[in-house]
């Protein structure tokens, strides 16, 4: 009886211990490689709500860094305005997850990446 009680008690903490989903940290940057351009920029936010900036006159811009789910997907969408060429990036975890150039006036253009495990 004893054997049973601690077997059932084992099994019990073991089901009660679930794994526990980490976040990734997420960061959209954008750098102006030409030009002097006016631009905006949307992007998903930690809700998985998009989040817009804009205008932007600078040679670059970068969002604070984002939690967000992993197999979650992420989006920048690059809005230019005034002319110019650019880079656009999405970092996870620190590391470019997606990369891309825009030049104008080809643009909106949106990159997007997945959330590793």
């Amino acid at each position: 009886m004893r054997t049973l009680f601690y077997i059932t008690f084992i099994l019990t903490v073991f089901n009660s211990c679930k794994k526990e989903d980490s976040n990734h940290q997420v960061m959209y940057k954008v750098t102006v490689i030409g030009g002097s351009p006016t631009y905006a920029v949307k992007y998903s936010s930690s809700d998985n709500s998009t989040a817009t900036a804009g205008p932007i006159t600078g040679s670059g811009w970068s969002s604070s860094t984002i939690e967000r789910k992993p197999n979650t997907t992420v989006f920048l969408t690059l809005e230019g305005g005034s002319g110019g060429s650019y880079k656009m990036y999405i970092y996870v975890d620190g590391h470019i997850s997606a990369e891309e150039r825009m030049d104008d006036p080809y643009g909106p253009k949106t990159i997007e990446a997945v959330i590793p495990d």
